[in-house]
C-alpha cells in the first residue's frame, strides 16, 4: 500500500501550485473578487496546460487521467483561491458516464481545452438536496422538450456555452443539455459573499425549446445522471475545502513563527502548538479519506461512503482552520488587506456545493446501517 503520489502525480502538484501561486499574483484577481466577475485568464492558462481536460479521454483532446490528478488540481488552485476548472469536469464526467457518442464528440473537445465553459442548473428556490420539490418542468414536444421554470444558485450560468439542467418531465427526474443562447433563457446575477471568480446567477427558463437528442441520460432517470455527476465532483469540492484550509492554515502558521511576544514567538506558547497540532492532523486525515476516495474511483469501485465521509471531513477541517487562523494571528486577521475574511467566505460557500455537512453525516448513516456493513 502507497500513501504517496507517483511521480507524474508529484510533478503535476508542483507545476499547478507553482501556476497558482503566479496566477493569484494578477491584478485581476482583485478585480474578480471587488466585482464578481470571470476574467478568463486563469482557464485559458488551466487550458493551455491540457489541465481544464485532465478526466477527458485523449481522443478528444483530454490528458486521459483519473480523480486523484482532478483532485490534485483543485486542491492547489483552491489553495491560492483561483478559479479550478470544477465545472468543467462535472460536465465532462455527465458527458462521459451517460452521454451519448454524438454529445461527447460535440461538448468534450471544446470542454477539455477550456475553450467552452459548462455549469449544472439544479436548485431551485424550493428544492436543494432534494429533489422533490424540482419546479422546472420539460413537456415534451415532438421532437423537442419545452422547458419552463427557474434556477437558483449557478456559478458561471451566464458565461457557460452549455448547461445541465435537472428538470422534471412526465416520466420524472431528467437531466438535458441546454446550449448558450438557446431562445427562452434569461438570467439574473446574483452577489455572493464567496467563489466570486465565478459569478453566480439566477436562470429563467420561458418556453426555451431544447431538442430530444439533448436528453441526458435517459427520461425519467435523471438521478442516475446526477449521483453519475456528483459521486466524483464531490471529491473536487472536498479538494477546493482541503486547498483552502492548507492555504490558510500555512499562512497563520508562518506568521505565528515570525510574530514576537516579548522575548518569545506566538509559535513557543503551548495553546497555539496544540491548534496547529489538532488542525494539521485534521487535515492530513482529510486528505486521506480523499485520496482513498479518489483511489476508488480510479479504480472504479464503489465509493459512495468513502466520498462523503471526505467531503464531511474536508469541510469539518476546513471549517475550523479558517476560524482558528484568527486565534493564531489576533488582530492582525481582522483587516480587508489580509485575505482571512476571504477564507471565511470560500468555506462557507463550499460546505453547500455537492451538498451540506450534515448531508453528508446522512450520506455515511445510510452506508453504514446497510446490512452489508462491516465495521
Amino acid at each position: 500500500m502507497d500513501f504517496y503520489f507517483n511521480e507524474s502525480q508529484q510533478a503535476l502538484q508542483k507545476e499547478v501550485e507553482a501556476f497558482a501561486r503566479e496566477a493569484a499574483l494578477n491584478p485581476l484577481r482583485i478585480i474578480e473578487e471587488e466585482q464578481s466577475v470571470f476574467c478568463w485568464d486563469v482557464l485559458h492558462e488551466l487550458g493551455r496546460r491540457g489541465w481544464t481536460g485532465v478526466i477527458v479521454p485523449e481522443k478528444y483532446g483530454g490528458m486521459g487521467k483519473g480523480a486523484i490528478e482532478y483532485s490534485i488540481i483543485m486542491e492547489e488552485t483552491a489553495a491560492e483561491m483561483i478559479y479550478g476548472p470544477q465545472n468543467l469536469v462535472q460536465a465532462q464526467q455527465g458527458l462521459l458516464a451517460m452521454g451519448t457518442d454524438r454529445q461527447k464528440e460535440k461538448y468534450l473537445p471544446a470542454l477539455a481545452s477550456g475553450e467552452m465553459l459548462a455549469a449544472q442548473a439544479i436548485s431551485e428556490p424550493d428544492a436543494g438536496s432534494s429533489f422533490e420539490n424540482i419546479q422546472t418542468i420539460a413537456e415534451k414536444s415532438g421532437d423537442s422538450y419545452i422547458v419552463n421554470g427557474l434556477k437558483v444558485h449557478i456559478n458561471l450560468g451566464e458565461e457557460a456555452g452549455m448547461l445541465m439542467v435537472l428538470v422534471k418531465t412526465a416520466n420524472g427526474l431528467t437531466e438535458l443539455i441546454v446550449d448558450k443562447n438557446t431562445p427562452g433563457i434569461s438570467y439574473k446575477k446574483q452577489d455572493p459573499i464567496g467563489l466570486r471568480s465565478a459569478p453566480m446567477y439566477d436562470i429563467i427558463f420561458e418556453n426555451c425549446r431544447v431538442p430530444a437528442e439533448n436528453l441526458l441520460g435517459r427520461d425519467g432517470r435523471g438521478i442516475e445522471t446526477f449521483l453519475a455527476i456528483f459521486k466524483l465532483s464531490r471529491l473536487g469540492v472536498a479538494s477546493q475545502l482541503i486547498g483552502v484550509a492548507k492555504g490558510c492554515l500555512a499562512r497563520a502558521v508562518e506568521f505565528t513563527k515570525s510574530r514576537k511576544v516579548g522575548k518569545n514567538r506566538v509559535s513557543d506558547f503551548q495553546g497555539i502548538q496544540w491548534i496547529i497540532a489538532k488542525l494539521t492532523a485534521e487535515l492530513e486525515a482529510a486528505k486521506l479519506a480523499r485520496n482513498k476516495a479518489a483511489w476508488l474511483h480510479d479504480q472504479r469501485r464503489k465509493h459512495d461512503l468513502e466520498t462523503s465521509i471526505a467531503k464531511y471531513l474536508a469541510g469539518v477541517v476546513a471549517d475550523e482552520t479558517v476560524n482558528k487562523a484568527f486565534t493564531m494571528t489576533g488582530s492582525h486577521a481582522c483587516y480587508r488587506d489580509k485575505p482571512y475574511d476571504r477564507y471565511v467566505r470560500e468555506v462557507k460557500s463550499l460546505l453547500a456545493g455537492g451538498g451540506s455537512s450534515e448531508v453528508m453525516l446522512n450520506n455515511i448513516s445510510r452506508e453504514v446501517l446497510r446490512p452489508s456493513y462491516r465495521f
